[in-house]
């Protein structure tokens, strides 16, 4: 099974950064030749160039991650008409209006209709997290910015209309560990480790975490709860079977990065992946 949101999520967060350019020329560099004409390398591969192009950014990611023929099947369709694309998800009853998950294509609304959207990489207990084209780095929807960012929103954005959910081999894990409930989880890894269980993480609760990892403790108490809640996060373990493999390797290994925690699959208190995890950094 290859169709994971995992790979077009990497293949969006590499274009950070990108932008568009003044004229049809050095398209594939991210930053030369910088202006407001609407060139970009994916309008050009999109058959769009020249023009408004966020609906063309996700469209080429999920080419780049997928092929061209399965991405086709997986959003219905390509468009560079936002209102289009919504409406391929709508047609195969794909459409969502609630609990986002990592890898769902988000789209935003004006006061007349959808205008906007991009790709959710991450989704925590209040706030989605997304990879825009043609945005700025500005708070709020900026539908025609002239780069790819990262962004973030409060679940309840008013302008956010909805996602469309490609239908992934493996979708994105629904949340294991309640919305709101990062104390939840913190009484598990308490639990797990023998430390005071109160739901509140502090010196003594990381104190009493163990390194995890594929290698090391791989079947700890610990592990399972730390699967569910990376699920939750967008971060895709598989099942929470109790057991560190391949998939929690390569699920710690994304959220290190986007953590800013050093990279190696390993979750410890020295390396700050504890600390992420629990919220004390």
């Amino acid at each position: 099974m290859t169709n994971i949101p995992e790979k077009v999520i990497q293949i969006a967060l590499a274009e950070v950064g990108y932008l568009e350019k003044k004229s049809n020329n050095q398209l594939e560099n991210k930053t030369a030749n910088a202006g407001s004409a609407n060139y970009t390398k994916y309008g050009k591969n999109m058959g769009c160039n020249g023009q408004a192009w966020c609906d063309a950014f996700v469209d080429d990611c999920f080419v780049k991650a997928y092929g061209r023929d399965t991405a086709r099947q997986l959003l219905g369709g390509f468009s560079n008409y936002t209102p289009t694309s919504a409406q391929y998800f709508k047609n195969m009853k794909r459409w969502h209006t609630k609990d986002p998950m990592a890898g769902d294509q988000i789209f935003f609304k004006n006061s007349t209709r959808i205008c906007h959207t991009g790709l959710v990489y991450k989704v925590d207990e209040s706030r989605v997290y997304t990879i825009e084209g043609n945005t700025s780095g500005a708070s709020g929807v900026i539908a025609n910015g002239g780069g790819v960012c990262k962004k973030s929103y409060p679940l309840g954005y008013a302008r956010i209309a909805g996602y469309g959910r490609p239908d992934y081999d493996v979708p994105a894990a629904a949340p294991s560990v309640p919305k709101g409930s990062k104390t939840q989880f913190i009484r598990e890894i308490q639990k797990a480790t023998g430390a005071k269980c109160d739901g509140i993480a502090g010196p003594e609760t990381l104190a009493k975490t163990v390194t995890l990892s594929k290698v090391k403790n791989n079947r700890h108490p610990a592990v399972k709860p730390v699967q569910n809640y990376l699920n939750s996060l967008g971060f895709l373990c598989g099942t929470a079977d109790g057991i560190a493999g391949v998939k929690f390797d390569s699920a710690v290994k994304s959220f290190q990065r986007q953590n800013n925690c050093i990279v190696d699959g390993e979750i410890t208190a020295g390396k700050n992946t504890w600390k992420s995890l629990l919220g004390l950094r």
